[in-house]
């Protein structure tokens, strides 16, 4: 199949009809089958109408690709015990009963939670006069446990080898997948996509390092440094870059550097507390600050709405009190 090609299969079992389509490297059905396969990458999924259709030998050489680190699944065989009655024939078609779950290709991830963040308020937060500022990158949480690569709900990532064998072994990192101011979305679909040729434009934003999570922070940052720090960091390389932190001066140094963020794209500001530690939970020793969380806006038009909101209206567009526009 080509790129952007769809093709209707028929069940074996029923008259229903399944429709496979492929979109770059992923392969797409409708059948149950595939949809419940929450444990593997979107593009590690498969069905018995992909293998039927694209051929089994080159199924499972893809699966092994796209997946490398989950269960792989066995070849067919005609030999051993005989094949089920018509009823089970097609049995891809079909969700799995509660007395036979097929097994997962989720492994187990290697925290309950990572460290998160509690809202700042623009009017009246704490001070966070010393405290650490950094930008709050459009990226991709990642947590990376010396070998593989988790999102923060504990579902693998499966980055290309050659961008893994960038990255420091042995240790626990926290961090971002990203790709550039305002470019979530295709982010998102870059590294979803294990052989997407775009994994080049990605880098990997570190901020933390779990490792020594009851260390103070000041403590972390100086590791961080010496591990992948812009100067003599022994890891440093253009995928693996240490998040830039600066001491606050007062509230105001946080409002300007707000301002100026959000005026080159970006998303908002993280505030860490001095000396606290890495906290396996949500924690106020973190702090995100972003315009819109309850700042007003100036409303300076309005785009028409589409599809069944046709003649009525969709979008607002508003002028935030930092100047930036959305």
């Amino acid at each position: 199949m080509a790129d952007g090609d769809e093709q209707e299969v028929s069940s074996q079992s029923s008259n229903s009809t399944y429709k496979v389509k492929r979109t770059w490297d992923h392969y797409y059905c409708t059948c149950p089958a595939w949809r419940n396969q929450g444990g593997a990458p979107t593009n590690a999924r498969t069905c018995k109408h992909l293998k039927a259709l694209l051929g089994e030998e080159y199924e499972l050489a893809r699966l092994k690709l796209k997946n490398p680190y989950g269960q792989q699944p066995k070849p067919s065989s005609s030999k051993g015990k005989k094949r089920k009655k018509a009823d089970d024939d097609d049995a891809d078609d079909k969700p799995a009963s509660k007395k036979s779950k097929p097994a997962s290709t989720k492994l187990k991830a290697p925290f309950k939670e990572v460290l998160l963040a509690n809202k700042w308020d623009l009017d009246d937060g704490l001070d966070p006069t010393g405290w650490w500022m950094s930008e709050k990158l459009d990226g991709v949480r990642v947590y990376y446990d010396g070998e593989r690569m988790w999102s923060r709900l504990g579902n693998l990532f499966t980055p290309p080898h050659w961008f893994l064998d960038k990255l420091p072994k042995n240790v626990h990192l926290d961090g971002e997948l990203f790709g550039g101011r305002g470019t979530f979305q295709s982010t998102v679909s870059i590294v979803k996509t294990i052989n997407s040729p775009h994994w080049k434009n990605i880098t990997f934003q570190v901020f933390d390092i779990p490792s020594l999570a009851s260390q103070p922070f000041e403590d972390r940052l100086d590791a961080l440094k010496k591990l992948v720090g812009k100067r003599g960091g022994s890891q440093r390389s253009r995928q693996v870059v240490l998040v830039w932190h600066e001491k606050v001066r007062d509230r105001q140094h946080v409002l300007d550097h707000l301002k100026h963020i959000e005026q080159l794209g970006g998303e908002g500001v993280m505030l860490r507390k001095p000396g606290s530690a890495y906290e396996f939970k949500r924690s106020g020793t973190l702090l995100k600050v972003k315009t819109f969380h309850d700042a007003e806006a100036l409303v300076t038009g309005y785009l028409p709405g589409k599809g069944k909101h046709k003649g009525a209206t969709g979008a607002l567009k508003c002028k935030m009190a930092s100047g930036s526009v959305s």
